[in-house]
């Protein structure tokens, strides 16, 4: 089987932006008319309303956490209990344990070691008393 590239429509080349001047303060009256142009894009006052309504992005930028709610575990670390900013790193640890730092993850995760330790220690002391 012989691999060939495959075949792409054609592209339509467009105008570079860069060649393309706007005046801002100009109404649209006071230009060339242009047939390409939609009569509905013009407002009453006379300005080009495709213009007026091109917003910044960082104006217009929303991020999904503005329309959820943070469930309750994400809200506060599980150990210091300080406040988890959305946004920021957030450390789990076993499913539902969020934590604000690599420390504090670490320091509940040797909390958790000590107490397996000491109930398997516990539990084997129990077995071998029970075994007398």
């Amino acid at each position: 089987m012989i691999l060939v590239k495959r075949q792409r429509p054609h592209m339509k080349r467009t105008t570079s932006l860069s060649e393309i001047t706007i005046e801002l303060n100009t109404p649209v009256d006071a230009q060339p008319p242009d047939s390409r142009r939609p009569e509905h894009a013009i407002a009453p006052n006379g300005w080009d309303q495709r213009l007026a309504s091109a917003a910044p992005p960082s104006v217009a930028r929303r991020h999904s956490a503005d329309f959820l709610e943070t469930p309750n575990f994400l809200r506060t670390c599980s150990l210091c209990k300080h406040r988890l900013i959305p946004g920021r790193d957030i450390y789990m640890y076993r499913g539902d344990s969020a934590f604000c730092s690599l420390e504090c993850r670490q320091q509940q995760m040797n909390q958790d070691e000590r107490k397996d330790k000491k109930r398997l220690s516990l539990a084997v002391e129990a077995s071998s008393t029970a075994a007398v």
